[in-house]
């Protein structure tokens, strides 16, 4: 499949069943030529920790790929973060945080702060042109 929105809420499920295949596919879209650290944009020296941690040696950073980013400061898993837009970007009429809540399986509360930090990524404008 390629880096296209998907077809279908199946293909989505399997392209990104779980929090680890969405952190890896956003690691590839956000660093193309490898690790960069948002701090200092080093790229030589970083060390890998577990669960999509890192560290940059040369100015001391732990980041992860959701550092500088809406998905920051969230815990929301990243795979319904990636559902979120899709469901977001696909629904004619729009979408209430609460039926958002229901879909993604967060809370009401979770599901606002989701569509917040889409809308403030996508300047207010979640629809298609």
């Amino acid at each position: 499949m390629s880096d296209k929105i998907a077809a279908s809420t199946l293909q989505l499920f399997k392209k990104f069943p779980d929090q680890d295949a969405a952190r890896k596919y956003l690691e590839k879209r956000l660093w193309k030529d490898g690790c960069k650290c948002p701090k200092c944009s080093s790229g030589d020296r970083i060390t890998t920790r577990k669960d999509g941690f890192y560290r940059c040696n040369a100015c001391k950073q732990d980041f992860t790929v959701r550092t500088g980013t809406i998905f920051e400061r969230s815990h929301v898993p990243l795979h319904k973060w990636l559902y979120a837009m899709y469901l977001v970007a696909t629904s004619r009429k729009g979408m209430s945080s609460l039926q958002l809540s229901k879909e993604i399986g967060v809370t009401q509360k979770s599901a606002w702060f989701v569509m917040q930090r889409l809308r403030e990524a996508c300047g207010n404008d979640l629809t298609r042109s």
